[in-house]
């Protein structure tokens, strides 16, 4: 449209000229006139309209995404083979299977990233003779020594690391300890709370998960009388009675000085069958592993499920940091029941399932979330594990088991959440969470 004016204008004024031009005589048409218009043309030409060429879209601005990471540490409690398990697993030629004690909890354990389990005796061979009682073969209680085969089920079924700091690691002394250890190991599995030198003894076992160190401690209060041999004191961490907690204190340090961003110390104390800890001042000394840098203190031994309990210690710039104590995690498998113990809480287990943040930024870490499961043993089937949880949201007939059974074990299983929030797990539990939701805020407004 413009192009078309710009030539009707110019018509009119070579007209113009022409006339003025004849009239006085000047040049024809004039040059300035001429050049002007021939200018306009050729901008008018050269200029691309609105329509053929819009503006350049204005930058959008970067928005910043924290580097967040997790992991997710899965924790068993006792793990013990008695004789009827042996017996029940052998298939001939001398030859075990343990496989369908697992298989159906076995999705709970390889769905961590570590899986903890709490390996009751040794798996030393049938020819190394027990410390205690001068003993060979496969035994169960009092001196415990399994088929290698129960391992290699657990390993196959989710469990990566074990930890042998427990009243019985001397069971076939120090070279079934020693055999033990190796066999495991073999298998591809990380070991905590008895080892081979004092220098793996001093050097604090540090996995490392999606960017996330986390260091593991392991101790028994004993080993059942059975002495550890002088000079190697390394081969289980032996910490008596949990009278004198200086070596974990020291070992809680040394991880934190090598790298460890959470620590978690597994202790194998109190008495056995109560559903609180015995005695009583095991809590207070859970309570000074959380304020010397433990973020979880998981327990084993007594049996029995016993309570939950958060602590909360001041980190140097005055922010909250949460610790989870569990002081029994009672039977994840084992042959003990209700008729021969005279108490049903020695076939119950508890499953720990704790997710653990990192902000990969600024390098804090904490845990984000804690959950668990409820396991029984179904002695009758092969000693198999249940979660409860499956068996509850299932139809007997899943399971093979009657409606009896069943109201049994939610009654069981009611009783068993009582004792677990005792001593306030519930509230601690949302102050804890509360702490994650802070830091995760603070990841993504990038306070550093």
């Amino acid at each position: 449209m413009r192009r078309i004016y710009f030539i009707a204008l110019l018509i009119l004024l070579v007209s113009f000229s022409f006339y003025f031009g004849t009239a006085t005589g000047d040049a024809y048409p004039p040059e300035t006139l001429l050049d002007l218009t021939l200018s306009n043309l050729v901008n008018d030409r050269e200029a691309p309209s609105a329509e053929e060429e819009p503006p350049e879209p204005e930058p959008e601005e970067e928005v910043f995404e924290p580097d967040l990471r997790s992991v997710n540490l899965a924790v068993t409690g006792n793990i013990m083979a008695h004789i009827p398990q042996i017996e029940q697993a052998y298939v001939g030629d001398g030859r075990y299977d343990f496989t369908p004690s697992f298989e159906i909890i076995a999705p709970y354990l390889q769905s961590a990233d570590i899986t903890v389990g709490d390996l009751e005796g040794m798996q030393a061979g049938p020819e190394i003779v027990s410390a205690g009682w001068g003993v060979r073969g496969y035994t169960g209680f009092p001196e415990f020594n399994a088929p290698q085969e129960l391992s290699e089920a657990l390993y196959d079924a989710g469990v990566n690391v074990f930890t042998f700091a427990n009243n019985h690691a001397l069971d076939r002394g120090y070279e079934g300890l020693m055999v033990t250890l190796d066999h495991v190991r073999g298998l591809g599995a990380e070991t905590i709370g008895a080892y081979k030198s004092w220098d793996e003894r001093n050097t604090p076992l540090i996995i490392e998960k999606n960017g996330i160190k986390i260091a593991l401690l392991a101790y028994t209060y004993g080993t059942n009388g059975i002495r550890v041999p002088e000079g190697r004191e390394y081969c289980v961490n032996l910490v008596p009675d949990f009278s004198d907690i200086t070596p974990v204190l020291e070992d809680i340090e040394t991880a934190r000085q090598n790298g460890a961003e959470l620590v978690a110390v597994f202790p194998h104390w109190g008495s056995e069958h109560s559903h609180e800890p015995q005695p009583r001042r095991l809590r207070e000394v859970a309570e000074e592993m959380a304020a010397a840098g433990a973020d979880l203190v998981i327990g084993g031994h007594p049996k029995f499920i016993q309570p939950l309990e958060w602590f909360f210690n001041e980190n140097e710039d005055g922010s909250k940091r949460a610790t989870l104590a569990v002081y029994s995690q009672g039977n994840f498998i084992s042959n003990q029941h209700e008729a021969a113990n005279n108490t049903p809480y020695v076939e119950y287990g508890l499953l720990l399932d704790v997710d653990l943040t990192k902000n990969y930024d600024t390098g804090e870490a904490w845990i984000s979330d804690v959950n668990y499961e409820i396991t029984w043993v179904d002695r009758e089937s092969r000693h198999r594990v249940l979660p409860l949880s499956d068996v509850f949201r299932s139809s007997p007939e899943v399971f093979n088991l009657s409606e009896s059974r069943i109201d049994r074990l939610k009654t069981i299983y009611d009783r068993t959440i009582e004792v677990i929030e005792m001593y306030g797990y519930p509230e601690g539990k949302a102050e804890a969470l509360s702490i994650s939701d802070r830091l995760v805020e603070k990841a993504w407004r990038n306070d550093n």
